[in-house]
């Protein structure tokens, strides 16, 4: 047994001087190569993420030098008043070009495209193309901000006012637009129940054109924005006009302007067509008329002549689309001298 560990252990001596096989100096010199490999992999690997580290600091150091440019800012609490001077798209001409303004408005239609973005900004029934461009003083972080910007959000834009090489068709501001410098959101819009330019759309036009029209209920669900269209808009500007012409041309001819009850004890003009109900204790009625008061006023109060733009209500129980159960009247009294063709001058003098 001795003998045979002894010629094993003399075997083992002996393998040991003459070292490894060629085989196992292939698999040593491959293994070798193999992790060398790994390790100039490795080194490239963290040259080129210092280099890329080195590169994309430098660009946030420059996007956080101009990150004043953009941003949503804070809830406006009436703590401190503005330096800034806001000019109206109204008021936006070929005069200005050149100058730096800034502007408060809507964001009617957004469209990013490549390193800008095209905003139609609107101001009621006036709008104006915008440009944010990628530049040097216009950092690649403002672009994405306004890409960002939602429909019907209303933005502070600080911008240069340039002329255009052709007329922007979509907006009234047709040879000028904004370049924008600085852009902040003072009132994000969130998703909105349907688009201002399908609301301002009729049915004819729907038709002809195959695009949506928002009806009518939904129209007067979401009311505050449907009166954003430019339908609405001219609407209420008319009214507006109107009456505006009225009271001027009376007051021009020493009317007095007054204002009468319209919650009164009994009907004015007959009782069939009044909205009747109970106030407190005893029943009264919506004025169908201020006729009384007229009267009363110019003919026995000493002012001779008198006029009023209010609400009228009449009951009347009408199945069309347009009926008169509430509408704005616009009545005026007067003293005669001589003659009823007295009041008939004072009506031509107003539709003249």
């Amino acid at each position: 047994m001795s003998e045979l560990v002894n010629k094993m252990e003399q075997t083992t001596i002996e393998e040991e001087k003459k070292g490894p096989s060629k085989n196992e100096l292939k698999k040593l010199q491959k293994k070798l190569e193999k992790e060398a490999k790994k390790a100039e992999h490795k080194a490239n690997n963290t040259s080129n993420s210092n280099t890329n580290s080195g590169g994309n600091n430098a660009n946030d150091e420059a996007d956080n030098a101009l990150a004043h440019l953009y941003g949503d800012s804070p809830l406006i609490c009436s703590r401190f008043m503005s330096e800034k001077s806001y000019k109206q798209i109204s008021e936006l001409n070929e005069e200005r070009v050149g100058q730096s303004i800034w502007l408060r408005a809507r964001v009617h239609t957004s469209r990013a495209v490549g390193k800008g973005v095209f905003f139609l900004l609107r101001q009621a029934l006036h709008s104006v193309q915008a440009i944010a461009w990628q530049s040097e003083s216009v950092p690649k972080a403002l672009i994405k901000y306004c890409a960002g910007i939602s429909l019907e959000s209303v933005v502070d834009v600080h911008a240069d006012v340039v002329a255009t090489k052709e007329e922007v068709q979509s907006a009234t501001c047709k040879t000028i637009e904004l370049q924008i410098k600085e852009i902040h959101v003072i009132s994000r819009a969130q998703e909105l129940p349907f688009q201002i330019e399908d609301a301002g759309r009729n049915e004819q036009e729907a038709e002809r054109t195959g695009l949506p029209v928002v009806l009518q209920d939904m129209s007067l669900n979401y009311r505050w924005i449907d009166t954003r269209t430019p339908a609405n808009q001219a609407i209420f500007r008319i009214q507006s006009g109107v009456c505006q012409l009225f009271r001027n041309y009376l007051l021009s001819k020493n009317f007095v302007e007054t204002h009468t009850p319209k919650l009164i004890g009994g009907a004015s003009e007959g009782g069939a067509n009044v909205f009747k109900f109970q106030y407190f204790d005893q029943p009264a009625c919506l004025a169908q008329s201020p006729q009384l008061y007229k009267q009363m006023t110019s003919a026995c109060g000493g002012f001779e002549r008198v006029f009023e733009i209010g609400p009228v209500f009449r009951a009347e129980n009408s199945n069309t689309h347009r009926h008169l159960c509430e509408f704005t009247g616009l009545d005026f009294e007067m003293e005669i001298d001589f003659h009823y063709h007295e009041i008939l001058y004072i009506l031509h003098g107003l539709f003249k």
